[in-house]
């Protein structure tokens, strides 16, 4: 979670575009620490780790039911951070979306909601490892379908390599939540939109 503060709360394109954290730092933000500790607990995250011991990239992992739909969507109806809200409401309009539970016809699906590369360690490929790493676990596990909503046009890119592929996307500028009247995300270039990545196993 430590990692998680000083990094992926601070630079991913959503968190920025609401300024989700101010200016604190690290980033502090309870609701956003109470969702990751949802994958958390499962078990099934992943650390990259240097040999005196610093993490240099993280990734979390789930396996989600069908039922868990409707869990977004509450989640995201009862936040009290406006901010978190909207990024909540996002993610449970584009699991509606993408739908992979029925469009695959799986009970079971491993969800990566986050991957986070320290800042100096990027381009080494810590992001590809890590990805890697997360989808021999689901095949391990026996889970049928790996799953990535990727927020990030670099995330995106490293799922692609990995063989994901993409079903479901969603322009940012085309996205009005119930009772907006502009688009509430602009995040900065190149992330202009949101895509659902998958790979069966």
């Amino acid at each position: 979670m430590d990692f998680l503060r000083h990094n992926f709360f601070l630079d991913e394109p959503l968190n920025v575009c609401v300024q989700l954290v101010g200016d604190s730092r690290p980033g502090t933000c309870p609701e956003l620490e109470e969702f990751s500790m949802g994958a958390l607990q499962q078990g099934l995250s992943l650390m990259a780790v240097s040999p005196d011991g610093a993490v240099l990239g993280c990734v979390l992992n789930a396996v989600s039911q069908h039922e868990d739909i409707e869990e977004l969507q509450r989640l995201a109806d009862e936040c009290p951070n406006p901010k978190f809200k909207l990024i909540l409401g996002l993610l449970a309009h584009i699991e509606k979306e993408a739908d992979v539970h029925h469009r695959f016809d799986v009970e079971r699906v491993f969800e990566i909601p986050m991957l986070s590369v320290d800042s100096n360690c990027r381009g080494r490929g810590i992001a590809t490892a890590l990805l890697r790493d997360a989808v021999e676990l689901a095949t391990s596990l026996n889970v049928p379908l790996v799953r990535v909503d990727c927020s990030s046009k670099f995330t995106a890119m490293a799922v692609a390599k990995l063989g994901l592929e993409p079903v479901y996307n969603l322009k940012y500028n085309t996205y009005l939540p119930p009772g907006a009247k502009q688009p509430p995300f602009n995040p900065a270039y190149p992330h202009d939109e949101v895509a659902s990545y998958v790979k069966r196993l």
